[in-house]
Formats: structure tokens, sequence, C-alpha cells
């Protein structure tokens, strides 16, 4: 089911507008040799606004870190995502047509695009000392290549997680 909100079954409201480029269109531009080409691309496109993605995050890890069956690496990144998202969230533009993120989330719940409210309470944001944790600590440092900048730990990203969950969703 497809909504004004909605393109397939991505949703796309709220939005950020994203400028469209190419490193071709930059570098034709620069050369003076755009004008030369048909120029036929979107200027910009709407983009799934971060705190969207962000409520996604924090829903799959509700439902994949429980999962003893599922390997810590299909969700892994998640943790430090959303905390580089909540890092950045007073520089994100606002949330058009949602007084808040609570009203998001609510909205998001109702139509079944989450299970359920992130919760400061959800043990998949609690690290821990058993079996499961210690696999995804493991899985947590063997992406460390993956990243070319400075890392926020796991716990690191937990404690942000669960303060922003408490302060922006009243948990």
């Amino acid at each position: 089911m497809s909504t004004d909100r909605d393109v397939g079954s991505a949703r796309v409201t709220p939005y950020v507008e994203r400028d469209l480029t190419s490193f071709v269109h930059d570098y034709l531009d620069r050369a003076g040799q755009l004008a030369a080409f048909d120029d036929n691309r979107a200027r910009a496109v709407r983009c799934v606004h971060p705190l969207v993605t962000l409520i996604e995050k924090l829903d799959a890890l509700h439902r994949r870190v429980p999962r003893d069956e599922l390997d810590p690496s299909t969700f892994v990144r998640h943790f430090e995502d959303a905390a580089r998202i909540i890092a950045a969230a007073s520089s994100l533009p606002p949330l058009d047509s949602y007084p808040d993120i609570a009203a998001l989330t609510d909205e998001m719940r109702s139509e079944g695009q989450i299970r359920q409210r992130p919760s400061a309470e959800d043990p998949a944001v609690l690290p821990g000392d058993d079996e499961r944790w210690t696999q995804i600590r493991n899985t947590y440092r063997a992406i460390e290549p993956m990243y070319w900048g400075e890392r926020v730990t796991l716990e690191d990203a937990c404690t942000v997680i669960n303060d922003w969950v408490s302060t922006e969703l009243f948990d």
C-alpha cells in the first residue's frame, strides 16, 4: 500500500532534501563543459529523514539482539550508526508534520513499520556479561577495520542510545 509519504514500501516523510550530483557532472562543470551536454538529472532528491532511520535501527536491534541464532554481524553496525545519528540530531532539519520524535515513533508503530517504541530498558541496548554480549562485542571489534575514523565504543553507543531514548521518548 502506497501513500503520499511512501515510495513503494519506503517511507519518505519526513524527509531531508539532498542535492544530487556526481563526480562526472562536477568535473564537467569545473572544466566549463557541462553546458555541452544534456543535464537531465534531478537537482535534488527526497531522502529518508535520519531520525526515521534511527528508529528503524533501534527496532532492528530490539528484534535481532535476543535471537541467538542470528549472527551479530547482521546488526552490530546499528549500535554505532544509531549513536552517530543521535549525536547529529541537533543539526538535522525539523520533523515536518510531527510535533516531536515520539509522535513519529508512535505513527511508525501504529502502521507496523516498527514493532515497539524504543525503550532504555530494552535488553538489546543494555550490554551484559552473557555469551550473547560476548559475541556482540567480538563482532563489534571485528568490523573495526571497516571504519576510517574514530569509533564509538559499544558501551558508549548503548549509553548514548539509552540517554536519548529516555530524554526524547520519555521511556
